[in-house]
C-alpha cells in the first residue's frame, strides 16, 4: 500500500502516530521507535503495509520504503511542498474514506514538482480541488458585499472573489483570473500573480 504522510505526532520519547493519506482512506497509524526512523518525514511517499492491533489501540504501521522524488534535496521546493501537504491534512482529517482523487492529486503534483514552477502546481491543483469539491464562486458578486464585481478583483481563502476595498487585499485582472477558473492552467499569469495566489492557497482549503 502506498500513501503520503501528511502529519507526524510524536508519542512519548520515541513512538510516532503518523497520518497517512493512501488511495481510499485517511490512516492514523502507530509506528514503535517512529522517531528513530530517518524515512518517516513530512510529505513523504512511502510503501508500507498495516498491522492491526490485537488491543484495539491504532493499527501499526510496518515495513517502511521510501518512494523518492528528485526536488527532495532541493530545500525551497521541499519548503513548499511541506506546506502544502499540510492543507490536506487540515483539510482531510475529519474523513477516513476517500475517493482516489485526492491521493492522485498529490502524486501528480510530486510528480510536476521537478520540472515546473512548483508555486504553479500548487494554484493548478488547488483549483481543480475546488472544482472537484464544487467549491468555485462565481464573480456575479462580492462575497462581502454583495454587489457586482469590477474589473479589479481579489480572492479570500477558498479564492472566493470580492471586492479589493472590501477586504483590504491585493487585487487581479478579473478577466485572467476567470480564465483561470475556468481552465485551471496558470500559463496567461505573470509569476508574481502566481505567487500571490499560491500564498492565497496555503493557507487552507
Amino acid at each position: 500500500m502506498k500513501g503520503f504522510i501528511l502529519s507526524l505526532r510524536r508519542v512519548g520519547n520515541e513512538d510516532m502516530i503518523v497520518t497517512l493519506l493512501s488511495e481510499k482512506s485517511l490512516m492514523r497509524l502507530y509506528r514503535f521507535y517512529g522517531a528513530r526512523h530517518s524515512i518517516l518525514q513530512l510529505g513523504y511517499l512511502i510503501d508500507f503495509e498495516v498491522e492491526e492491533s490485537a488491543s484495539g489501540f491504532l493499527p501499526r504501521l510496518r515495513h517502511v520504503t521510501h518512494i523518492g522524488f528528485p526536488w527532495l534535496y532541493r530545500r525551497n521546493r521541499l519548503a513548499l511542498w511541506h506546506s502544502f501537504v499540510k492543507i490536506f491534512e487540515a483539510h482531510l482529517r475529519d474523513t477516513e474514506e476517500l475517493e482516489p482523487f485526492y491521493f492522485d492529486t498529490l502524486l501528480d503534483a510530486a510528480r510536476r514538482w521537478e520540472r515546473q514552477n512548483p508555486h504553479r502546481v500548487v494554484c493548478e491543483k488547488y483549483i481543480s480541488i475546488l472544482k472537484h469539491e464544487g467549491r468555485l464562486h462565481s464573480f456575479e458578486r462580492c462575497y462581502i458585499c454583495e454587489k457586482g464585481l469590477g474589473e479589479r478583483v481579489s480572492l479570500m481563502r477558498a479564492f472566493i472573489p470580492a471586492h479589493p476595498e472590501c477586504i483590504y487585499a491585493s487585487s487581479f485582472d478579473r478577466g485572467k483570473i476567470e480564465d483561470f477558473f475556468e481552465c485551471g492552467k496558470s500559463t496567461w499569469l505573470e509569476d508574481d500573480e502566481v505567487e500571490a495566489l499560491c500564498n492565497l492557497a496555503l493557507k487552507g482549503l
